[in-house]
């Protein structure tokens, strides 16, 4: 029960969450999105395609890192006091979540800041390798793309992997990221055609409280379960 729970969490933060990313990150999905070659945007098909390419990149991304966070978090466990070392892995998780929604809501605006200095240093290291494959040419070209600017410094994604820590395999925390990646795909797609209006929208402040108020829930729900 608790690993479905975890998983619906991570779907809902993905869908949610995504509201933030519209905000903050709207702006270089939309560059992304000009980026793409004439040629590829004056068919709707092929524009479509490089999209989802792109998106499907970003979520194995995303899937990747679940993986190695939860690696290193069972391999913590394994070698220091197994359930307990686990049991502090959630409750970190638990509080990140917290302070994510918090930071949703626009009620403690640094609550998630460190994180995103960490991910900043990870971007300058991938950064360049990732502008190179800009414009978007090929399908092929896109799904590395997004392989790789699925990295970009972004603090719904980094608390995210944060809470990969609490998954008792590996596979499990991939699974993780990769639901959550699912719940991103709305927003981001819709941000891909480039609608200023849609990010307008999503950036109302009712929406963001709606979205930290929720996160905040998961947070709380994954400290009872402690």
């Amino acid at each position: 029960m608790f690993t479905e729970s975890l998983y619906i969490s991570a779907l809902v933060m993905g869908l949610l969450g995504s509201t933030h990313c519209a905000g903050m990150c709207g702006g270089i999905v939309s560059a992304l999105s000009l980026s793409i070659a004439p040629e590829q945007r004056n068919s709707s098909a092929r524009l479509s395609g490089i999209l989802i390419l792109y998106n499907i990149g970003r979520i194995l991304s995303y899937t990747i890192a679940g993986w190695l966070i939860a690696s290193l978090g069972s391999s913590a466990a394994d070698l220091g006091s197994g359930i307990e070392l686990r049991r502090g892995f959630v409750l970190l998780s638990a509080l990140v979540m917290i302070a994510l929604g918090l930071y949703l809501t626009g009620w403690w605006s640094g609550a998630i800041l460190a994180i995103e200095k960490v991910g900043a240093l990870v971007w300058s290291r991938i950064s360049p390798l990732a502008n190179s494959f800009i414009p978007l040419r090929t399908m092929p070209q896109a799904l590395i793309a997004g392989m790789l600017w699925g990295w970009l410094p972004c603090g719904l994604v980094y608390t995210a992997l944060i809470w990969t820590l609490s998954a008792s395999s590996s596979l499990e925390g991939a699974l993780i990221m990769a639901t959550f990646g699912v719940g991103t795909l709305p927003a981001m797609l819709s941000l891909g055609y480039i609608s200023k209006t849609v990010i307008a929208q999503l950036q109302r402040r009712w929406v963001r409280q709606l979205t930290g108020t929720v996160v905040i829930g998961f947070g709380v729900m994954q400290l009872l379960q402690l």
